[in-house]
C-alpha cells in the first residue's frame, strides 16, 4: 500500500491536459449510469464518441509517467472509465482526503439532529494534554471540519501548517483558517463520541456498501498518532484509487 503523491502544479496540468481532451460540448447529460459491482470503461474504438481523444489521452498517460508521480488516476465520463492509469485496484493511503470524507460522514447525522454542529469543545468536553484554554474551548464542532478552531494545540501527527500557526489564545473561533491536524483529529474524536459509532464503519456503512466499492477493506483500516501529544488519534484511510472514483462521482 503506497501513499498518493502528487504536488499541486502537477495536478494542475494534468487536469489542463484531461481538459483539452475534451472537445467543447461533447459532454452531455445523455446516457449516464452509475456503477454496479465493476465500472464499465469506454474502449478505445468508443472515445470519440464519447467527446475524448485517444491520441490526447495517451500523451497524458506519458505525462503522468514521466511527470506527474502518481500512482494512479481514473476519468470518468457519464459513469464509465474514459481513462486510467497505474494499478487502481491498490490500496491507497489517504491523508488530506481523509478529512472530506470525514465531513461528508457527519451530514446525515447532523440531518437527523444527533449532530450539532454549533456544539462548543466546552460543551462537548472536549480537553487534550496540558489543557485547552478558555477561549479555545469556545470552537466548535463547525469550526473544527473547517479548520477554523482557533486551537493550536500540536496533534498527534505531523504534516500541518502548525509551524505557521498564530500563538495560542489570539484567534477567534471560527475567524481564521489553518490546515491544522487537531482541528482534523478532533473532529473525528467528536463525530465518534456524538453518534457512538466507529468512523471506519461509518465509511462502510455510509460509502463502501451502498457505492460497491470493490477494493475496501475494513481490516486495514487504522488510527496513528502520538497519543502523549495529543489524546486525538489521526485516522487514515487506505482505499483504491477506484473506489475513489466512486466517491468523486457521487460528489
Amino acid at each position: 500500500m503506497r501513499p498518493v503523491r502528487f504536488a499541486p502544479v502537477r495536478a494542475l496540468l494534468l487536469l489542463l491536459i484531461l481538459v483539452a481532451c475534451v472537445p467543447a460540448g461533447a459532454q452531455t447529460e445523455t446516457d449516464v449510469v452509475f456503477p454496479g459491482t465493476e465500472w464499465d470503461e469506454v474502449s478505445r474504438g468508443d472515445l470519440a464518441g464519447y467527446g475524448w481523444s485517444d491520441d490526447a489521452l495517451q500523451r497524458t498517460s506519458a505525462f503522468i509517467r514521466d511527470s506527474a508521480n502518481t500512482t494512479g488516476l481514473v476519468v470518468v465520463d457519464r459513469g464509465r472509465v474514459v481513462f486510467d492509469y497505474g494499478d487502481v485496484s491498490e490500496l491507497s493511503y489517504l491523508a488530506s482526503v481523509r478529512k472530506s470524507i470525514l465531513a461528508m460522514l457527519y451530514g446525515s447525522w447532523v440531518e437527523n439532529g444527533v449532530v450539532d454542529l454549533d456544539a462548543t469543545l466546552d460543551e462537548l468536553g472536549v480537553d487534550d494534554e496540558g489543557g485547552l484554554l478558555d477561549i479555545e474551548r469556545r470552537a466548535t464542532v463547525r469550526d473544527l471540519i473547517t479548520a477554523r478552531s482557533g486551537v493550536y494545540h500540536a496533534a498527534s501527527n505531523g504534516g500541518d501548517d502548525l509551524a505557521n500557526a498564530p500563538e495560542r489564545g489570539s484567534k477567534q473561533p471560527g475567524s481564521y483558517m489553518l490546515y491544522n491536524n487537531w482541528d482534523f483529529n478532533a473532529a473525528g474524536a467528536v463525530f465518534e463520541q456524538l453518534t457512538g459509532r466507529n468512523l471506519y464503519d461509518e465509511v462502510q456503512s455510509q460509502l463502501a456498501t451502498p457505492l460497491q466499492f470493490e477494493d475496501w477493506s475494513r481490516s486495514a483500516q487504522r488510527k496513528s498518532g502520538n497519543l502523549e501529544i495529543s489524546r486525538n488519534p489521526a485516522y487514515h484511510m487506505w482505499i483504491s484509487t477506484r473506489d475513489m472514483a466512486r466517491i468523486g462521482y457521487l460528489m
